[in-house]
């Protein structure tokens, strides 16, 4: 099965090595990934990223979770 990287950047930076059978499962792989860091830290930091790379480490995609609240004009902080 190939090897893939999951580039994983927020206030710090690591990389995991996974098996997956084609880019689009590392991407899926990648992706769930990002769910379960956003969920355990909820809301997450800015700037969470997770880039996965093949097995040259070319880049396969990267995929962001950004979180925004939005108050009404009128509501009163």
């Amino acid at each position: 099965m190939p090897t893939f990287y999951l580039h994983i950047s927020d206030s710090k930076e690591a990389e995991v090595e996974i098996n997956a059978e084609n880019a689009h499962t590392a991407m899926n792989d990648g992706l769930n990934a990002l769910s379960t860091f956003a969920c355990r830290s909820f809301p997450p930091p800015d700037n969470v990223s997770i880039t996965v790379l093949d097995q040259q480490r070319r880049m396969v995609g990267r995929m962001r979770f950004s979180f925004d609240i939005e108050y009404a004009a009128a509501v009163v902080i």
